[in-house]
C-alpha cells in the first residue's frame, strides 16, 4: 500500500500563524499588567481603653440561714395537734404543735393546792411562834420551847417557797404543751403524726427556718486573704455597714443574683487543716430565692474603683503559649500580642500586661488574616466594608 503524503505548509503561512500567537501572548500579559492588585482585606477592630472597674475574686460559697431551731417537746405526752401545715410560712409565736394537755393541767391544780396548804400551815406557825415568844418575854415556856416554836414557822415558810417553785414549774410544764415559732420563717416536713408519743428524748418535731435575711459562708486561702487586704483594703475593722466591701452571687444556674450583700464576719485564725480563712457574707433575700444547703459563687468586690485597661472579649484568642491579641501597626499590619489578663468585666477583660491604650485590636475578620498582613481597620463602631 502506498504512504500518504501531505504537501508542506507554504513558509508564509507558518510565519503568520507565529506572529498571531506572539501578537496574543502579548495582550494578555498587557491585559495582567493593567489588572489592579487585591485591596488587602477589611477587618473590625476596637481600641484598648481605660476603664474605672472595681476589682473582684471570685469564692465558691454556701447559703446558711441566719436562724434555724430543731423544734423539740420539752414535755412528754401524745402529740394531739399540728396547727400548720408542713412547709407552711410562719411568724414568730404562732402556735404549731399541741401536745396533750390533760396531765400537766392536773398537776397545775395539784401545784396550786400544794401551794394553798403550805402558806395555811406556814400562818398557823406563825401565830404559834408569836405566841411562844410572848409566853417566853413573860417566863412561861422556856428557852428551848420557843426555839423549837421558832424552828417551825422557818420550815412552813421554806414548805410555802417549795411549793411556789412547784406552781412555777406545773405552768411551765403546761406551757410547753404548746410549741410555738421563736421567730418567722418555714416550718419544714414533720416527724410525727397526730398521737405519737414524743418528749424530750424522741426526735426533733419538726425544724423551722428563717428565710431572710440569710447568710454565705466561704473560705478564702491565707495568700488571697493578704492580697485581699493589700489590694481591697478587707479587714475584720472594715465590718462598718459603711466601709464593708460589697459581694454579689452567681447562682448555680448561672444566673447573677440582683440583690448585692455584705461582709459582716471574718474568722480570726487560719484554719490549719485547710489553710483557710472563713468570711460570712449576708443577704437580704427579699425575694427568697437563696434557700439554705445552696451552692453559690460569690464575687468579692473592692470598696473602690480604680483605672485599668479593658479589652473586647471577641479579641482574645488563646494558643499554647497564652492568651494574645491581634493587634494593627501604624503601617496597617498585623501584629500577634501576648497578653496578660485579670478579670472579666461584663464582655471585656481587664488587660495587665502586653498592650498600651490606643492600640487598635481586631474583634472581627480574624480568619482572614495572619500577623504580617496588611489590612484595613474599621472601627467597630462604623460599618465595615463588604470584602
Amino acid at each position: 500500500m502506498p504512504f500518504l503524503r501531505f504537501a508542506p505548509f507554504p513558509r508564509r503561512f507558518v510565519l503568520a500563524a507565529t506572529a498571531l500567537s506572539f501578537l496574543a501572548a502579548c495582550s494578555d500579559d498587557s491585559k495582567q499588567a493593567q489588572a489592579p492588585a487585591a485591596p488587602p482585606p477589611s477587618v473590625t477592630v476596637a481600641k484598648v481603653a481605660s476603664q474605672d472597674v472595681r476589682q473582684s475574686e471570685t469564692f465558691v460559697g454556701q447559703i446558711a440561714a441566719v436562724d434555724q431551731v430543731d423544734l423539740v417537746a420539752r414535755v412528754s405526752g401524745f402529740l394531739e395537734n399540728k396547727a400548720v401545715p408542713d412547709g407552711s410560712f410562719v411568724k414568730k409565736d404562732d402556735l404549731l404543735f399541741t401536745i396533750e394537755k390533760a396531765e400537766y393541767e392536773a398537776q397545775l391544780t395539784k401545784a396550786k393546792a400544794d401551794l394553798a396548804s403550805a402558806k395555811a400551815d406556814a400562818a398557823l406557825k406563825a401565830a404559834d411562834e408569836k405566841r411562844d415568844k410572848d409566853l417566853l418575854e413573860k417566863g412561861h415556856v422556856s428557852e428551848a420551847a420557843y426555839e423549837a416554836t421558832l424552828a417551825q414557822k422557818q420550815q412552813a415558810e421554806a414548805s410555802v417557797e417549795a411549793a411556789q417553785s412547784g406552781l412555777q414549774q406545773a405552768e411551765l410544764n403546761l406551757s410547753y404543751t404548746d410549741i410555738s415559732a421563736p421567730f418567722p420563717g418555714q416550718i419544714g416536713k414533720s416527724t410525727y403524726s397526730v398521737g405519737e408519743l414524743v418528749g424530750p428524748s424522741t426526735n426533733a418535731l419538726a425544724k423551722l427556718i428563717r428565710l431572710a435575711p440569710v447568710y454565705v459562708n466561704f473560705s478564702v486561702s491565707e495568700a488571697q486573704y493578704l492580697n485581699a487586704v493589700k489590694t481591697h483594703d478587707i479587714s475584720p475593722a472594715d465590718l462598718s455597714p459603711e466601709e464593708a466591701p460589697s459581694i454579689s452571687l452567681v447562682l448555680p444556674n448561672g444566673d447573677n443574683y440582683g440583690e448585692k450583700g455584705k461582709i459582716v464576719y471574718i474568722d480570726n485564725e487560719i484554719d490549719t487543716a485547710t489553710g483557710t480563712i472563713s468570711f460570712r457574707g449576708e443577704f437580704e433575700n427579699k425575694d427568697v430565692r437563696l434557700l439554705a444547703g445552696t451552692y453559690v459563687t460569690v464575687l468579692l468586690e473592692a470598696p473602690n474603683t480604680e483605672t485599668a485597661l479593658v479589652v473586647p472579649q471577641a479579641a482574645i484568642q488563646r494558643d499554647q503559649q497564652g492568651a494574645f491579641a491581634l493587634a494593627i501597626t501604624a503601617d496597617k499590619k498585623v501584629e500577634q500580642k501576648y497578653v496578660e489578663l485579670g478579670q472579666q468585666i461584663g464582655t471585656n477583660f481587664v488587660v495587665t500586661k502586653g498592650l498600651e491604650e490606643g492600640v487598635e485590636v481586631i474583634t472581627e475578620g480574624l480568619q482572614k488574616v495572619r500577623p504580617g498582613v496588611e489590612v484595613e481597620p474599621v472601627l467597630a463602631s462604623q460599618p465595615a466594608e463588604q470584602s
